[in-house]
């Protein structure tokens, strides 16, 4: 073989394995990366254990432990539904005589108090009642002047008897037909005295709540079937479930529930059952139960879907540490508790969850029977979690 032959074949093997030894050596960015990110997540996941308050924090926050204890959970149904009005506190403003829409004062989301002025409606009709009603009044004062006048002359012997009589009997119907004239305005929502305007009509709520409709713009002519407003109490809603005819038998009126809202995921609100209907639906084998909820807050909105899961007159079979729901909080994607010892100090507990009824929730693993677990004031001690991490990070 030729010598340069050679020597070209040895030198192209002696870098072929220089390229091998140099990519073994240098860390690939791919795998650099990888590595670097597990160490972030590593230094994330290290959260101090030992959380300490001074005292006047704990008293200023609320904070407050209860024992963990080990009991069977309320067995529970889940329902599905949607939050609507309590039909008692609900109402539905509109002209009851013909009319037309001169201005709307509010706006859908605005609060209001009952006896505000809502809208302002002309109505030519109401006009025509108020003359009419002008008129019996009229003709009412002038029955009565005739009859006490003919009355006192009958009396004195110097009319008679008979006319007076008459006399009266006019006056108590021209009375009569001035009460029909003031009852129709009166049933329009109208008072008699229209302010110097006899067609006008002013929508007033009749309780307080909030504007969740408005159909109604300036100009726009309206009858008695149109609905120009609509106001609610938002503070007393329902959500109101289907609930299957298998279940009708273990459910019963004020059990206690959970509801939770497709729009508020990570919000739990609690509810009672307030009633059960009482005929089933042919249809659907249903029955409508309407669950009353007992602290709603403004982000309540009518029409939110959610579901209800219902404790049930019975109790699971198997035994859990049972604590309240307010005992638990996230931090990062985990749930923890905080544990509080005799020395005054909370220790972090990461749990596992199981079923949730009644306002309770099991813990599958991570907590002892007994153990003291702060029930209120939960949120300062997390925040105080996760001031230190940040400290620790900036060191």
């Amino acid at each position: 073989m030729n010598r340069n032959v050679i020597v070209c074949v040895t030198a192209l093997l002696f870098g072929i394995a220089g390229c091998r030894r140099a990519s073994q050596s240098e860390p690939r960015p791919r795998e650099e990366a990888r590595e670097e990110k597990g160490q972030e997540e590593a230094k994330h996941e290290q959260l101090p254990s030992i959380v300490k308050l001074p005292n006047d924090v704990q008293r200023a926050a609320h904070v407050a432990s209860a024992p963990a204890k080990r009991r069977r959970l309320a067995a529970t149904v889940e329902l599905n539904g949607q939050i609507v009005p309590d039909p008692d506190r609900i109402a539905l403003l509109g002209a009851r005589v013909p009319g037309r829409v001169e201005r709307v004062l509010v706006r859908e989301g605005d609060s209001v108090r009952a006896g505000q002025l809502i809208a302002v409606v002309t109505s030519h009709e109401l006009a025509k009642l108020r003359a009419a009603h002008a008129a019996a009044v009229s003709r009412a004062r002038a029955s009565r002047a005739n009859a006490s006048r003919l009355r006192a002359l009958a009396k004195d012997g110097l009319g008679s008897e008979q006319e007076a009589m008459t006399a009266e009997a006019e006056a108590a119907a021209a009375e009569g037909e001035r009460e029909v004239q003031a009852r129709g305005i009166r049933a329009a929502g109208a008072p008699l005295d229209g302010k110097g305007d006899p067609s006008l009509l002013e929508l007033v709520a009749p309780i307080a709540g909030q504007v969740v409709q408005r159909d109604a713009v300036p100009g726009q002519v309206v009858d008695p079937s149109h609905t120009v407003v609509t106001v609610a109490d938002l503070a007393h809603v329902f959500f109101q479930a289907q609930l299957f005819e298998k279940d009708l038998a273990q459910l019963a009126d004020g059990a206690a529930a959970e509801v939770r809202l497709n729009g508020y995921p990570g919000v739990i609100f609690r509810a009672r059952v307030a009633r059960i209907a009482s005929q089933i639906d042919a249809q659907s084998r249903t029955l409508t139960a309407r669950l009353a909820l007992l602290e709603p807050t403004s982000r309540v909105r009518l029409g939110l879907y959610g579901t209800a899961r219902v404790s049930l007159q019975r109790d699971e079979e198997q035994e859990h540490i049972v604590v309240p729901l307010s005992a638990v909080t996230d931090v990062g994607d985990r749930k923890v508790v905080f544990v509080q010892h005799e020395d005054g100090a909370f220790q972090v507990h990461d749990v596992k969850l199981g079923a949730t009824a009644g306002g309770d929730v099991a813990v599958l693993s991570g907590l002892d029977d007994g153990e003291r677990v702060v029930v209120s004031g939960v949120h300062t001690l997390k925040s105080a979690v996760l001031k230190s991490t940040m400290a620790e990070e900036g060191e």
